[in-house]
């Protein structure tokens, strides 16, 4: 009987071991997404905080040059 059992559903141990792999791959993946999403956020933000430091140097300066 037991034996008709593991041939009817399989080996119940290489499917917890399937599923455990399959869920590592899965938090590997979501993780290597985070990780590259954080990466990929900073140096946007560092560029529009240059740009807009930038914008008001120049405003700066124009806004000088026009007043003498």
């Amino acid at each position: 009987m037991a034996n008709k059992k593991k041939n009817k559903y399989g080996n119940p141990q290489k499917n917890i071991e399937a599923a455990k792999a399959a869920e590592t791959a899965k938090l590997t993946k979501e993780t290597e997404r985070v990780v590259q999403q954080s990466r990929s956020d900073k140096p946007l933000i560092m560029r529009i905080i240059v740009l807009a430091v930038a914008a008001v140097m120049i405003l700066g300066f124009v806004i000088g040059t026009i007043i003498r």
